[in-house]
């Protein structure tokens, strides 16, 4: 745990940097947020099944099955993506789910079968449906079955600030807290003093950790059980934000890594984009035959024309080119 706590000292350093950087001469924003809601209606990407572009990804059951198995991309919107590693421990086995499932229910839905099931709320924020369920994290007992974090990128292969987003439990987090499962944690839940939380590291274009960020949905003996906002504006310009799940030392007194399961739910993540120069359309290129050019970046972020052996980004996700 040393890492992650040493981390921390960086978020701070940020704050002002980032919050003067958001303001005009006369004390306006300049800037404008852009929302992930996870919404077909808000969908502005290219797909086919842009009706139904999110709803096509929830589950048919509320049993993620690792949540690592589908890739999503906001194109035209905020640009956030999330695709499936290719170097994990256990491909699928860590992810962004998309989800709508909600219950309150901690006797029946509290177990991995209902792994992306968002507790005592009715669906997404403010009113809407869909959400977002991550699941991941990584820890220094050994006995994980991960071997990397958890993240979304920027798909356009930018910079961006993240604003904001909001967070609760799932169902499955918040009854082995409450209640215990009699192994990882004891029957009856957890004390007081334990905490247990998300913590979100920021990444520039250069692979430079830029900001960290706690949320706690945990503590003082009781869980966060609504939509809750968490300020992300610390992390500064980022072009990936990675995700763990931490917690107090009675979470790691069965020997076997984190008891508490390394899941939670989010929604309308709020990203800023320049005021001056953001007109909410992207740049198209046609061929002759009216099909959209691909536009294709380095890992770098960097516009290429012609590629090469290498591995590049296509609409938000990675592409390996062999010849």
């Amino acid at each position: 745990m040393k890492r992650i706590f040493t981390l921390l000292i960086v978020a701070p350093l940020m704050v002002s940097s980032i919050q003067a950087q958001t303001r005009g001469t006369d004390g306006s924003k300049d800037y404008v947020l852009r929302t992930l809601t996870f919404e077909d209606k808000d969908y502005k990407g290219t797909e086919d099944n842009a009706q139904t572009y999110w709803s096509d990804l929830i589950p048919t059951s509320e049993y993620g099955n690792g949540n690592g198995r589908d890739s999503w991309y906001d194109e035209n919107n905020t640009e956030l993506s999330f695709f499936p590693s290719t170097t994990a421990l256990f491909p699928g086995y860590g992810g962004h789910a998309i989800s709508c499932y909600v219950g309150n229910d901690l006797e029946q839905c509290g177990n991995y079968m209902y792994d992306i099931q968002a507790y005592n709320v009715t669906g997404g924020t403010n009113g809407s449906k869909n959400f977002c369920v991550h699941f991941g994290y990584l820890d220094d007992s050994g006995m994980g079955m991960m071997n990397e974090l958890v993240y979304f990128e920027f798909g356009d292969g930018k910079e961006c600030v993240i604003d904001h987003m909001y967070v609760t439990n799932t169902t499955y987090a918040y009854n082995i807290l409450e209640n215990g499962d009699g192994w990882m944690v004891p029957t009856g839940g957890v004390s007081d003093e334990c905490w247990f939380k998300i913590v979100a590291y920021g990444y520039n274009l250069n692979d430079e950790l830029t900001g960290v960020a706690e949320f706690a949905l945990w503590e003082n003996g009781t869980g966060i059980k609504d939509w809750t906002k968490w300020e992300l504006s610390s992390l500064g310009k980022v072009a990936r934000v990675e995700f763990n799940m931490i917690g107090s030392e009675e979470l790691y007194a069965s020997g076997y890594g984190l008891g508490a399961p390394g899941y939670f739910a989010y929604d309308n993540v709020a990203v800023r984009f320049d005021k001056n120069t953001d007109t909410g359309i992207k740049e198209i290129h046609s061929l002759a035959n009216g099909q959209q050019m691909p536009v294709i970046f380095d890992l770098s972020g960097r516009r290429v024309q012609n590629t090469q052996k290498g591995i590049f980004i296509q609409n938000g996700k990675k592409i390996v080119i062999t010849k």
